[in-house]
Formats: C-alpha cells, structure tokens, sequence
C-alpha cells in the first residue's frame, strides 16, 4: 500500500494548508484560514506521480517526481510557488514509490523506491542529497519485493542525528526487516529479524536506548498488531497489541509524556492500547459518534524538521485532525469511564483490594524495569568491557609492532650507516681513480704533444734529406757533364 495520503501542514498563524494529488495527476492545494473556510483549491504542477512536503524555517518545501521521472522542487515565498528541476532519474523498466523527504543540517535528503514494472521483483532503494547546488546519489539497497508487502521501508532520525532507513526484503524463505545508518555514507545492512505472514506493514519509533517496531501482519484470516522491541542491537523482546479477525487500518505508534502508545482505526472507531507494566493493555475504542469515516493524513507542523508522521482525521465542509496528544486524551477519559463503571459495581472492600492489586503491579513492573536495565546495562557493559578489552589488545599490537619496527629500523640504520661508508670509501676510490685517469689522460696528452713535435721534426728533416739529395744529384750530373766536356777537348 503506497502512502498518498493528503498532506496537512498546520503554521503558527493555525492556518490549515491540504496538498493532495487529484484523480488527474495535478498537485492541489488548498488553505483553511477560519473554521469550516476553505480557499479555492489551486494546481502547483501536473503529471505528478509522487510527492513529500518538508516544512523549514516557516517556509513549505515540496519535492516531487513527474510522469516524466523528473524530481522537481518548489517552494512558497512571498505568496508565490517557486520552482526548479532538481534532476532526472534515468532507470528504465522501474516505476518510483514511497518518496519521502527529511531536512537535516540545511540539507535535503530525498528517498524513494524504485519498483520493476517487469515483473522481475526487482527493488532498489535509493537516496538523494540536495545542499540546493550540487546532489549526491546513493544506493542504499537492492532489495527483492513480495505481494505480500504493503510498505517496504521507513525512515528514522535517530539521536545522534544520523538517518536510520528499516526496510523489508524477500528472501525466499522469509521476509526479512534490516536496517542501516547514513553517517556521511552508508553503512552495511544489518538484519533485525524475519516474518512469513501476508499484508505486512511495519512501523517504527525510535528511542534512546531502542528500536520500537510495531508489525501489522495477517496469518489466514487472523490480523494481528505485534510489537518488537530491540534494545541496543543485543537483546529482542515481542508483544502482541491485537489479534482479530477485522483488519487494523494504519497502526501508529508515539510516545506521549515518557508514555508509549500504539493506535489505529477500523469501522468508523479508533483504538487504542498503552505499553504498562511491561505489556500492552487491552486495547480502548473512543470517538464513537464520529458521523464522517475516518481518514489517515501525512501531517507536518512549523518547527518539525524531522518529517512527517501520520495521523487519523474526519473531514466534510471542516478538517478535525486527532494530534497524539488528543489520542491519548481521549484513550484516558475512555479508560476512567471504564473505570467508573466497574467501580460503580464494586464494593469498598473489593475497590481497596483492586488498589493494592494496581499497586503490587506498580511495584513489580517497576522492578521488572530496573531488572531489564540492570540488564541491559550489564550487557552494554561487557559490550564496552569487550570494546576496551579490543582497543587494549590493539594498543598492545601497535606497541610489538613498534617495537620491531624500531628493530628493523635500528637494523636498517646500521645497514645504512655501512652502506653509506662503503658508498663514502668507493667515492673515494672513484676520486683517486680519476685523479689517476687524468694523470695519464695528461701525460697522454703531452706525448701526444710531443709525438707530434717529433714528427714535425722528422718530417723536416725528410724534407731537408730530400733536398739535399735533390742538390746532390745535380751537383753530381754537373760533375758528369763537366768530365765528359774535358774529355772531349
């Protein structure tokens, strides 16, 4: 069951605004500015398929995807509805369900979930982070859907801050709820526990110390609210609200002054039932001349940042919404008239008695609450002993690594240092081989010099030679010639 219940937002000023979407697919608005006094209703955009309304710093923040498959965001400022495209999701054969929206630290987180329209029941669920520049895109989950699933998941701040996302997933033999934590990025799935019932729906409530789950599930013809406790991720407790054979409509759970209450609405009547004495009592009716059926809402109020909640409503020409506070009002004037009327029927004696009875409970549920902390305390307290126990054992590795990281790095010290002085010795080798490489380099050179001198001399003295002879052997044929003409004469 998709969740496009109307959205009512009630401001400071007490005026009622109602977001709907119409038959159409057109975003409506209207407003309530006096009793029984609605505006014309008005179109924001049309082609929506999905929509969530987030309320900041008095001003109405809309986010919502288009057939198109486009996340557009709008505002309300200075009586006008200001818009943009936000970005466009590009997953084709996937329908978008369930969107919802939180406000955390000026950042808009958008969730939804994206279904298969094959028929491969194929999930995934996905979150966007908007600072109204720049997104970020996460896959929380791939999930497996189930006809036997009427919602799939809900989202929780929890006390740090952090975003908490539960959501269910088929896992053939069971229908498994898990959970994970946005702190900056995603944390891994963390399985809380398994159902194999059909019609599921899940609520949750977060408190300081635990998760608080209420389950509405039908086995055969049998409905029935069940409530999971789960303390610290250590210890798991069930308790039944309510079993019958006609259907709860909507299961709420809330905690009104430290007090937890569980409600919901079937043929025109809203019940009730109050955690006490560490089990649920039996559950109230009240509001028994309502002539209008009764309604879920997604209701919002200026301050709230941390999204909506759901609550119960009739409406003709005027919108009467039940506030928590106004549930567990009128849960306790039904429970004193209850009370009144057996009391009527009792005598003084039988009255006292009851009272000690109450009393006697009192003492052993306050006692059973200290046990279930002492506990729970004690377990935290062997979970802590244990993550001190991992530190000092971690502390205790770090110190014998560092102590063989200081002997290896002594040992490389000492190799360096030797290293270093052979490197030193062989420079000095090299040093003295090149002062000898240059002494002979020199006195090749100067030989060179000097070869070539002598052979400049020599080749002179070759030149000279040869002259000489050449002078020789003229004078020689002038001698011939000589002799031969005295010969002659």
């Amino acid at each position: 069951m998709i969740n496009k219940y109307p959205w009512i937002f009630i401001n400071n000023k007490k005026e009622v605004w109602k977001f709907y979407l119409n038959s159409n697919g057109e975003l409506m608005y209207k407003i309530m500015y006096e009793k029984e006094k609605w505006t014309e209703e008005k179109v924001i955009d049309t082609g929506i398929i999905e929509f969530a309304i987030c309320v900041e710093d008095e001003l109405i923040h809309i986010l919502y995807v288009n057939k198109r498959n486009e996340v557009k965001y709008c505002r309300r400022k200075e009586e006008k509805w200001i818009g943009e495209r936000v970005y466009s999701i590009r997953k084709d054969n996937f329908q978008v369900q369930d969107l919802k929206a939180v406000i955390l630290q000026g950042k808009m987180h958008l969730f939804y979930l994206l279904a298969a329209v094959d028929g491969s029941k194929r999930g995934i669920l996905k979150h966007c982070l908007w600072d109204g520049k720049k997104i970020k895109l996460y896959t929380i989950q791939y999930i497996v859907l189930s006809d036997k699933v009427n919602r799939y998941y809900e989202i929780q701040l929890n006390k740090k801050s952090y975003i908490d996302v539960f959501f269910i997933s088929n896992r053939g033999d069971e229908l498994s709820l898990n959970y994970c934590t946005y702190k900056h990025s995603w944390t891994e799935a963390k399985r809380l526990y398994g159902v194999q019932c059909d019609n599921i729906i899940f609520k949750v409530l977060n408190t300081n110390y635990a998760y608080n789950i209420v389950n509405k599930i039908k086995e055969g013809a049998i409905y029935s609210l069940e409530h999971v406790r789960i303390e610290e991720n250590v210890s798991m407790k069930k308790y039944q609200i309510y079993k019958g054979s006609i259907e709860p409509v909507e299961p709420i759970m809330f905690y009104i002054d430290e007090k937890m209450f569980t409600c919901w609405h079937e043929g025109g009547r809203i019940f009730c039932s109050e955690y006490k004495f560490g089990k649920w009592e039996v559950p109230v009716k009240f509001n028994k001349n309502l002539r209008e059926p009764i309604k879920s809402y997604n209701f919002l109020n200026m301050g709230n940042t941390s999204g909506s909640h759901i609550v119960y409503g009739t409406e003709d020409i005027d919108l009467c919404v039940f506030t928590f506070e106004e549930l567990v009002e009128n849960y306790i004037s039904a429970v004193e008239e209850e009370k009144l009327s057996s009391d009527s029927s009792v005598g003084a004696e039988d009255k006292g008695i009851e009272e000690i009875k109450d009393k006697f409970k009192r003492i052993c549920y306050e006692n059973s609450l200290l046990k279930e902390k002492i506990d729970s305390f004690s377990v935290n307290m062997k979970k802590k002993k244990f993550i001190v126990q991992e530190y000092e054992d971690k502390i205790n590795r770090i110190l014998e690594e560092k102590k063989k990281l200081k002997e290896h790095c002594n040992f490389f010290m000492e190799v360096k240092q030797n290293v270093q002085k052979e490197l030193d010795e062989t420079k000095n080798e090299l040093e003295k081989q090149r002062m000898f490489n240059n002494n002979i380099k020199n006195d090749l050179n100067k030989k060179s010099k000097d070869n070539k001198l002598l052979k400049e001399k020599i080749d002179s003295l070759i030149e000279e030679n040869a002259r000489l002879k050449e002078e020789l052997d003229f004078e020689r044929s002038q001698s011939l010639v000589t002799k031969l003409f005295r010969k002659k004469e």
